[in-house]
């Protein structure tokens, strides 16, 4: 009896079954992967998005009804939210098609965020059987999940814009109660990110000094410094134009007031 107990323990670990099914309210665990179109090693991590609200569509690129939804997700959740600069969206392949597969996916949907690849093992560990495509979540800028849907996409899209919209109404929040009182330094995340070619990078200053704002590649090598000067106390921008770097990850760093802080953002190419 033992010996059989213990068998059925190694067989659920083997398939993978002992993963951590991640349900409504917990953290999302993180990932990562090759973003399609771009080459091997431009990848996408939950964790590059800390700080945003992040809707995914787990998909299959060769699934019917996933290419019949999938401008549902476009067009009624993506460009809904996609001037939003706390806003994320990302589709998931989880039935690890090869490239020219997603591509057409991506053609015959008209899906213009980013799609990425060979996504069939976060499914499973993490979010469902192999039966979980078609299928929306949301995860909100805390990194916990917010929603997970049990129905195709074109059915629960409305109960999916409403978690955003709250998710995001918890950040304007936020930001305005810091907007008021500007008592400390503050970092936004780029907008938009991903981006291609240029993008703005905010800050608020809570006193008046010197700054810099400095940009990193993946090695940590400085390759640009957009603000070296005196600046006022309050909001400030300015933006980045990359065209002349490659895609992948990069880091802007903020100095001012006597503190550091740092970002990573996503340039895709």
């Amino acid at each position: 009896m033992k010996t059989f107990f213990f068998t059925i323990l190694i067989l659920l670990f083997s398939t993978g079954y002992a993963s951590a099914q991640v349900s409504v309210g917990e953290e999302a665990p993180d990932f990562t992967h090759q973003v399609l179109g771009e080459s091997e090693g431009t990848n996408i991590s939950l964790s590059d998005l800390e700080g945003q609200v992040v809707y995914i569509f787990f998909y299959g690129a060769g699934c019917p009804h996933c290419r019949t939804n999938g401008p549902v997700t476009e067009t009624e959740i993506y460009q809904t939210f996609k001037d939003d600069t706390n806003f994320v969206a990302l589709g998931l392949d989880t039935w690890d098609d090869p490239v020219s597969n997603n591509q057409n996916f991506r053609n015959v949907t008209g899906i213009t965020y980013p799609l990425l690849l060979n996504a069939g093992q976060t499914l499973v560990d993490y979010y469902g059987g192999s039966g979980f495509y078609d299928r929306s979540v949301v995860i909100g800028a805390d990194g916990f999940l917010k929603y997970k849907g049990t129905t195709f996409v074109d059915s629960d899209y409305e109960d999916v814009v409403d978690v955003i919209v709250d998710e995001l109404a918890i950040l304007s929040t936020s930001s305005e109660i810091d907007n008021d009182s500007p008592t400390s330094i503050r970092l936004d995340q780029n907008y938009p990110n991903p981006f291609n070619p240029s993008t703005t990078i905010s800050y608020q200053l809570a006193s008046p000094g010197e700054v810099k704002l400095q940009i990193f590649n993946a090695l940590g090598q400085q390759i640009a410094t957009l603000v070296d000067g005196f600046q006022a106390s309050g909001s400030q921008s300015i933006s980045w134009n990359a065209t002349s770097v490659p895609s992948g990850i990069y880091m802007y760093r903020l100095i001012a007031g006597g503190e550091v802080l740092t970002k990573r953002m996503m340039l895709i190419k």
